[in-house]
C-alpha cells in the first residue's frame, strides 16, 4: 500500500534548523548527505512509522538551476522566494512502473522517473526514484512519489528513529476533487471522501492553498 515517505521542508541552512528541532522537540536528528548532480544536501530527522522529516538546502546554485528534476526546481523557487517551510511532501510505493502504467492510461501526465542517489553518513549508498505526477490546472504540485532500492530508507542506527509517528497532512487546492481523483489513481483503493487513506496515516484534502503536517503534537506549516 501506498506510504506516506517524508516532508520536504525548504530551508537556508538545514544543519541549524535540524538542530533548532532537536532542541525543542527532544528529538533526534541526524545529517543526510549530499546530492551532488543536484546541488543540494539535507538534514533529517526519522520518525517511528517509517517516514522522515528532511530539510533541503541548496548548497551549488549553478547546479540546482539546471536540474530538470521538479523537486529541484521547487526548491529553486522557494530559494528564490526567500521561503522557509515545508512545500512538498513524497509518498513512498514499491511499484512505480505499474503506476506510470495507470497514470498513462488515465492521461495524466508524470515527469521522471529520475534517478537519486547520495552518500550516506556511514559511506554507504542510497538510491531511488521519483516520478512526479503534473496537472497545471492545480494550484499547487501533486505530491511526488519515491521507490527506494531497498523498500524503506531507514537510519542504520535504530536509535536515530523517533518515537513520534507522521498522522496526517492537510493539504488546499483549488480544485479538490481533481487532486483526489489523480491520487486515486495511484493507489485505486486509498479514497475515502475527502481523504486519502495511506499504510501510515492520511492526506486531508480541502480548498485552498496550504500544507500542514502533523506528527501527533509536532505540527509543520
Amino acid at each position: 500500500m501506498t506510504a506516506f515517505d517524508h516532508l520536504v521542508i525548504h530551508s537556508f541552512n538545514p544543519k541549524q534548523h535540524k538542530e533548532l528541532f532537536s532542541q525543542v522537540h527532544q528529538l533526534q536528528g541526524t545529517a543526510g548527505g549530499k546530492h551532488d548532480a543536484w546541488g543540494t544536501h539535507n538534514h533529517l530527522a526519522f520518525m517511528q512509522n517509517d517516514c522522515y522529516i528532511e530539510w533541503l538546502g541548496v548548497d551549488d546554485e549553478t547546479i540546482a538551476r539546471s536540474s530538470e528534476n521538479p523537486l529541484i526546481q521547487s526548491t529553486i523557487q522557494a530559494y528564490d522566494q526567500k521561503h522557509e517551510g515545508p512545500f512538498q511532501f513524497a509518498l513512498r510505493v514499491n511499484h512505480l512502473d505499474d503506476i506510470m502504467n495507470r497514470l498513462t492510461q488515465e492521461q495524466v501526465s508524470f515527469a521522471g522517473p529520475f534517478p537519486g542517489q547520495r552518500t550516506k553518513p556511514d559511506g554507504s549508498e542510497l538510491a531511488w526514484r521519483m516520478l512526479f505526477p503534473m496537472d497545471e490546472s492545480l494550484n499547487r504540485p501533486l505530491p511526488f512519489l519515491i521507490e527506494w532500492d531497498g523498500g524503506i530508507n531507514r537510519p542504520g542506527d535504530s536509535s536515530l528513529i523517533n518515537q513520534d509517528s507522521f498522522s496526517n497532512i492537510q493539504i488546499g487546492v483549488n480544485d479538490p476533487e481533481r487532486f483526489l481523483d489523480t491520487l486515486a489513481i495511484i493507489e485505486p483503493s486509498c479514497r475515502q471522501d475527502d481523504h486519502i487513506i495511506l499504510d501510515n496515516g492520511q492526506i486531508s484534502v480541502d480548498t485552498g492553498n496550504h500544507l500542514v503536517a502533523q506528527f501527533e503534537h509536532i505540527t509543520f506549516k
